[in-house]
């Protein structure tokens, strides 16, 4: 989803400079329609909400196997560096290489303010210690979800020790109260902080509320959480990044709470997740997202220079897609390889530097 979400924010589209913040008032050209609607469902900011409400759910699951004590949550934070940071340092490495060996800023004139934004200055070491260290994150500018994910995971222990011991309407009045941090925080970390909440009390709630997701009921239950998810953006406008993640992690919670129910294994969702390239792209998942940004960008610098402006102006559209059909394959392919070469062996190492199976 954010891969594709990408695709789409690389062109200006009927004069919108950058869609993605277009309110549908903006939306006047039947491209930019098509264009604004298609990013409904291929939402990558909602994608990124459904990550960390994911990270809540797995993580917990992963405490649940032994119980939490001092040794425990410093291998649990031992586990998490050694699975996100390794990987990240390989691609930032060939992206820095990469810009220092091609690359010559230059604006486009049909590409979008979010393509121009990217690469105006030269690069130093203070840069590259900065974004290798995640204190910053201009060189792959994706990288902002991995400092939000690192903040929830330190925050990660004393929540699921909170989550696990308390009774459901408790947790509710604990996400509450996240929610209103939320609400009140500028700070980009807090702001996230009840998504991971929401993903460590899944288990409770799903096994608690099994009549409710099942059935009929469950059905309705899936289409309001679709609502809330691929909507949330639209629903809230543009301007809102507190509403749209409240909604997005309200319906993104729906849905996997559906998909965890039993009743529900058979459903049509579950036997797509189940194919075997879905279950590659999970594994690969990480770095896919790690690569894809690096591989959109030079494909799209390919392409600025080999056609011209004016027919990238006036079918935007069919050169988003034409991105998409080269630059996810391409990232799929590499993503195996880091994933292969990378995170497999760091995972391991860090299992085994504190003594885990």
């Amino acid at each position: 989803m954010v891969a594709l979400c990408h695709c789409l924010l690389v062109l200006s589209v009927d004069g919108l400079d950058n869609i993605w913040f277009a309110t549908l008032s903006e939306v006047a050209g039947v491209q930019s329609a098509i264009t604004r609607f298609l990013l409904l469902f291929l939402n990558g900011g909602a994608a990124v909400v459904v990550f960390f409400v994911l990270s809540g759910y797995v993580l917990g699951l992963s405490l649940d196997k032994f119980r939490l004590n001092i040794k425990r949550a410093s291998g649990f934070y031992i586990k998490r560096i050694f699975r996100l940071y390794p990987a990240h340092i390989v691609v930032l490495l060939v992206i820095v290489g990469s810009l220092i060996g091609f690359h010559e800023y230059k604006e486009f004139e049909a590409g979008s303010a979010w393509y121009s934004l990217w690469y105006q200055s030269n690069i130093g070491v203070d840069k590259v210690l900065g974004n290798l260290s995640l204190a910053q994150v201009d060189l792959n500018h994706i990288a902002w979800s991995l400092q939000v994910e690192l903040a929830g995971s330190l925050f990660l222990p004393a929540a699921y020790l909170i989550a696990r011991k308390a009774a459901l309407w408790l947790n509710f009045l604990v996400l509450v109260g996240l929610v209103g941090l939320s609400w009140y925080s500028t700070n980009l970390y807090l702001i996230f902080l009840y998504c991971f909440y929401a993903g460590l009390m899944l288990p409770q709630f799903s096994q608690q509320a099994g009549d409710l997701l099942a059935g009929s009921r469950g059905s309705i239950v899936l289409v309001l959480g679709a609502i809330s998810l691929f909507g949330g953006y639209t629903i809230a406008g543009p301007g809102s990044l507190f509403g749209r993640v409240l909604f997005e992690t309200f319906g993104g919670a729906l849905v996997i709470a559906y998909l965890l129910n039993h009743e529900n294994a058979g459903s049509w969702f579950n036997r797509f997740l189940a194919l075997n390239v879905i279950n590659r792209l999970g594994r690969y998942s990480y770095s896919f997202y790690l690569l894809h940004f690096a591989v959109l960008y030079w494909i799209a610098y390919g392409m600025f220079h080999l056609v011209s402006p004016g027919l990238l102006s006036a079918v935007p559209l069919l050169f988003g897609f034409g991105l998409m059909l080269v630059s996810v394959p391409v990232t799929f392919w590499l993503s195996g390889k880091v994933y292969q070469f990378v995170e497999v062996p760091m995972v391991k190492m860090g299992r085994k530097l504190i003594g885990a199976n």
